[in-house]
């Protein structure tokens, strides 16, 4: 449950939260975000995550090593060339950007896009775990519940799944995470 101010009507982080965002204090964080997964959300919520602010957030509660913001490249000719670009000049200056280039597969006359991210996320948690005490997931992909297996029971480190509430798999509410739709007031892109 979000709390909501009566007389400015602003919605405040709930204590489930914030607990949790205490429970980071002193620890040694790498966030490796979904970029593909996160737009699907995005888009059907209408609200975008402002990694500026979601850095200073987490600064504040932890030591935070890197954002990693792995993404898929459409092509010069797609039409979200451009929009996209625009996106990762603002978040750039918050993140190390982890580019590949989107996929296009012809079906029936038409191309799907897919940007297939999960493995290199995957790879790059796992070449980095050593270096951290808890690893940040911004993603509501089942796909990464083995990683989140190894880390835990292999690593014996802790793993946290963030991702929008409507959008995160059963499996992964399972597990230690947040719903980024109670800090949104904390990270919301306007």
């Amino acid at each position: 449950m979000v709390l909501v101010l009566a007389q400015t009507g602003e919605e405040v982080m709930d204590n489930k939260s914030q607990k949790l965002l205490e429970s980071l204090r002193a620890k040694r964080i790498g966030v490796f975000v979904d970029d593909s997964n996160l737009y699907h959300a995005y888009k059907k919520y209408g609200w975008r995550v402002d990694f500026g602010k979601l850095r200073k957030l987490l600064e504040n509660h932890c030591d935070l090593k890197f954002i990693h913001y792995h993404i898929a490249i459409p092509d010069r000719s797609d039409d979200v060339f451009r929009t996209t670009q625009s996106f990762l000049s603002k978040i750039e200056p918050h993140v190390i950007l982890k580019k590949k280039l989107l996929k296009y597969t012809p079906i029936a006359g038409k191309f799907m896009k897919k940007a297939d991210t999960d493995v290199e996320i995957t790879l790059d948690a796992v070449r980095n775990i050593d270096s951290l005490d808890v690893i940040i997931v911004m993603s509501g992909d089942s796909d990464f519940l083995e990683l989140k297996n190894y880390v835990v029971y292999d690593k014996k480190k802790s793993i946290l799944f963030i991702s929008y509430e409507e959008n995160m798999a059963w499996e992964l509410r399972q597990c230690w995470h947040l719903y980024v739709n109670r800090i949104k007031n904390e990270v919301v892109f306007q």
